[in-house]
Formats: structure tokens, sequence, C-alpha cells
């Protein structure tokens, strides 16, 4: 879509459970090894530890990267703790439902002569119109829409992105896909493939433009360290705005 692919990286090898200390509590970590040449920590919601390291790299070092970040992982978990509860979906009549940050009323209706199926915005209403409109098959309706949504979306934001990182030597994507995650909104492989969260969609687009463009600058750069902001500023200057209106819109 944005190039020619390269070859996919190895299989990362099976999970070893270790345990570290971050903000004076005991926390699990999941240790795997792969091939790519730096060390990744993310922190899950349900409290754990994921670390991928490069093959080779010894245990001292992979505890050494652990008791560095563990004021940043302390951070996360306690973000994760104090995050609201994410409100269970019943996909019943006048329910809320968000699309690029704007919340439209959920129209159930019967289709049938003069009322032509399928999922539609009409005005502030979104209607899904079925011959059965069930909860189960009004969700599973749903998710199909937001998933085109997402895709659309997605790609008209990474091409209206691509000629900054062009201007500044950056090399574009290999490929996006675009599926549900539960931690992340995005993210960016060594091969230069995209991965953004659909859930996304319901963002404002300016939170999408600034997930799209966080991965892009990954391309460059692979951490979070100053290069790495450097350019993502260069990009959008107001980014970190953007990130805090994310956190306030969507909880994953």
């Amino acid at each position: 879509m944005f190039g020619l692919r390269r070859k996919k990286p190895a299989a990362p090898s099976a999970p070893r459970r270790l345990e570290m200390i971050a903000g004076g509590e005991t926390v699990a970590v999941e240790l795997t090894f792969d091939r790519y040449s730096s060390l990744r920590i993310a922190v899950r919601p349900e409290g754990i530890v994921r670390v991928r390291a490069p093959y080779g790299a010894d245990m001292a070092f992979v505890r050494e990267r652990l008791e560095i970040r563990a004021e940043w992982i302390a951070g996360h978990l306690r973000r994760f703790r104090d995050m609201r509860p994410v409100r269970a979906l019943a996909y019943a009549q006048g329910e809320a439902h968000a699309l690029l940050g704007h919340e439209y009323r959920l129209d159930l209706r019967q289709s049938g002569p003069g009322v032509r199926p399928g999922v539609r915005v009409e005005g502030g209403l979104l209607v899904v119109a079925l011959r059965n409109p069930a909860p189960d098959r009004v969700r599973k309706a749903l998710d199909a829409w937001y998933l085109a949504q997402a895709r659309e979306v997605f790609i008209q934001t990474i091409r209206a992105l691509l000629p900054r990182f062009d201007a500044l030597g950056v090399n574009r994507p290999t490929a996006l896909k675009v599926r549900a995650m539960t931690s992340r909104w995005g993210t960016c492989s060594r091969a230069g493939v995209i991965t953004l969260n659909r859930h996304l969609v319901r963002a404002p687009l300016c939170c999408v433009e600034f997930v799209a463009a966080h991965e892009l600058c990954h391309l460059r750069h692979f951490g979070h360290g100053a290069d790495f902001k450097a350019l993502l500023a260069a990009v959008l200057p107001d980014w970190k705005e953007r990130r805090a209106l994310l956190r306030r819109e969507l909880v994953l």
C-alpha cells in the first residue's frame, strides 16, 4: 500500500516469567527473545510487564533495563488502576456510540420494504437496519462497519501525513494493518508495518493523527528517546495536547 514489503522477522521465543519491583510492588514480567536489535518494554492493563529482548541478551542486561524503567513502569501501573471503568455496551435502542469524537445514538430498525439494510449515520443517529436487530446481530454489524470506517480513516490520515515525513527523509511504511488491540493504540514493526487499533476511530481525528504520526516516527527511531520526540514535535508541534486528549476521550 505504501511501499515494498520487507522480510518478516522470525517469531519470538516462548515467554519466560520473571518478577521485578516497581513503585514498591512486586510486578510480574513476561520475557521473550526475538531478532529485533533493541529491547522493548510494554505495560499491560492487567498489571503485567511484557519485555521483548534481542536474542543473545543476558539476564543481567534485561534486569538492568527493567530497573532503569521501574519508575516509568510504576507510573503506567498507577494510571491503569486509576482509569475509569469501561462501559459495557448493550447494543440497545438509544445507546451512545462514538465516531471520530462525535456521539451518535443507536437507532435500531427492522429492514424490509422502505428500510434498506445496513449501518449508516443519519444526523445524530447511528442507524442499524437488520432483518432481526437482536443485540448480537447488531454488535456484529457494528463491528464490521467500524472496521471499514477505521481502515478508510487511517489510510487517509497516513497519506495526509506522509509528505511531512518525506520532507524529513523518513522511510515510508511498507503496509498498514487494522485490528482490535487491548493495550496499544498502534505499533510499528522493524519491517515497517504499522498496525493501528480499530477502536481508535472512535476518538477525535486529531488523536488519530497523533497516533499515526507517532508510529510513523518509529520508522526512523524505534525507541521513545529525545530524537524520537524531536521528530514527532517537528511533524506535530502540539502532540502532547493531542495525547492528553486521547487519554481523556478513550480508555482501552
